[in-house]
């Protein structure tokens, strides 16, 4: 049904349940996945007061973790047998949903697979949503994947790497 799906991650659990869901569905349609983690830096200032970190260092975490998760998910592309390819990407102004409209297009998707926490109210306001700014926008279909519990992610992802034998 679908040839080229997309996951966005970010080294989060919720991303570990989508990109699972994202192997699963390409295993069982042959489709090319492409992983793609988007990093927003901040600006490097001086932070006043307690509970700042150094921007610098900040962005370095970041990108260290967007890294991470996109070499797990390559490893997990080569265990499954997919053909598979993973992007880092920055931020821009516009951002981290519009910079994975973008790369959804140039990349040709037929889908794109996002977690989600499933905020709302304040939270959401504050906290925002990727997922909601991506839906709003989107051109191709979208599957949303709630945060489920760290086991039950582990699973998923064994489930997807070694499927029980038949």
């Amino acid at each position: 049904m679908f040839r080229r799906i997309m996951v966005g991650i970010d080294g989060s659990q919720i991303a570990v349940s989508a990109l699972a869901e994202a192997i699963r569905l390409a295993t069982m349609d042959g489709a090319a996945i492409h992983a793609v983690s988007v990093v927003e830096s901040v600006p490097d200032i001086v932070w006043p007061g307690p509970g700042f970190n150094d921007p610098a260092a900040h962005n370095r975490t970041t990108r260290a973790t967007a890294n991470a998760a996109l070499a797990r998910a390559h490893d997990l592309f080569i265990l499954t047998n997919l053909a598979g390819e993973t992007s880092l990407l920055d931020a821009d102004d516009t951002g981290i949903a519009s910079q994975l409209q973008r790369q959804s297009k140039a990349w040709g998707a037929d889908l794109m697979v996002l977690g989600t926490h499933g905020r709302s109210g304040v939270e959401r306001i504050l906290l925002g949503s990727t997922a909601e700014s991506f839906l709003r926008s989107a051109d191709i279909p979208v599957l949303i994947v709630p945060l489920r519990n760290h086991a039950e992610s582990s699973r998923e992802v064994s489930a997807v790497v070694s499927p029980p034998a038949v």
